[in-house]
């Protein structure tokens, strides 16, 4: 069956570069009510664009439609995923990608390459921690936008295995895929001692605004472009944590 778990991506990508990886869940997603009746809206073909802006809105969406015995891949609407990693999560669920923009992933960016004239209504189902940039784009240039709170992504339990490898500085890398992962780190095991490498700007922005120091920054934003960006972060620091600024 189709994986749709961002996380799986990422422990792939590092494990297919050579690298141990030890998964933790930093957040889990919590599906929102509205969810449901944009769902529907969806299915009966209210939408000329399904715009998807995380892996993560790719797995809750493919979720509610495999509850509901629906196939991504069925949809009459056209699709827009933020970047590569949402393409790549998109593909994985059995969807087709019809826009992705060139360059960094971002709302900017994928507003930047939406087509023109307006022609039709736009889903949007986005976490609620999900900035308007899109949404306020499209509806200045004319288009309809369902603006959807699909998900919202809450901490993790604590995992205390992790605790305690990153306390022993067992931890090379952290990995941080979205600005919650990045909140939740801190408030579930503090600052870590390890080099942190986020997927994206967005993501970096987040974490710094958190007080969270950040070493490297993914210049393509998929799993596969976070271990490289990881790889060479590693080999820039010094070999001794203490020595790390």
């Amino acid at each position: 069956m189709p994986r749709t778990d961002p996380d799986d991506a990422v422990v792939a990508a590092v494990r297919a570069a050579g690298g141990e990886a030890l998964p933790v869940a930093l957040v889990r997603t919590v599906p929102a009510p509205g969810l449901d009746d944009a769902l529907d809206a969806l299915v009966r073909g209210e939408h000329a664009w399904l715009a998807l802006t995380s892996p993560r809105a790719v797995a809750v969406l493919a979720g509610g439609a495999a509850a509901r015995g629906i196939a991504l891949g069925a949809l009459t609407a056209r699709v827009a995923a933020v970047g590569p990693g949402t393409a790549a999560a998109l593909r994985g669920a059995g969807a087709r990608v019809d826009l992705v923009p060139a360059g960094r992933s971002s709302a900017a960016d994928l507003l930047a390459a939406w087509p023109v004239p307006p022609a039709g209504r736009v889903l949007v189902p986005r976490s609620a921690l999900a900035g308007p940039t899109l949404v306020d784009g499209l509806r200045a240039r004319g288009w309809e936008v369902d603006d959807v709170v699909a998900y919202t992504t809450v901490p993790a339990p604590a995992d205390p295995g992790a605790a305690a490898e990153l306390r022993a500085g067992r931890v090379d890398v952290v990995l941080l895929t979205s600005g919650s992962t990045a909140a939740a780190l801190l408030e579930r095991y503090g600052p870590p001692g390890a080099v942190v490498v986020a997927i994206g700007e967005p993501t970096a922005r987040a974490a710094r605004g958190l007080g969270l120091r950040v070493d490297a920054v993914a210049h393509e934003q998929t799993p596969a472009g976070l271990v490289r960006a990881a790889a060479a972060a590693l080999t820039s620091q010094p070999t001794d944590p203490r020595e790390r600024p």
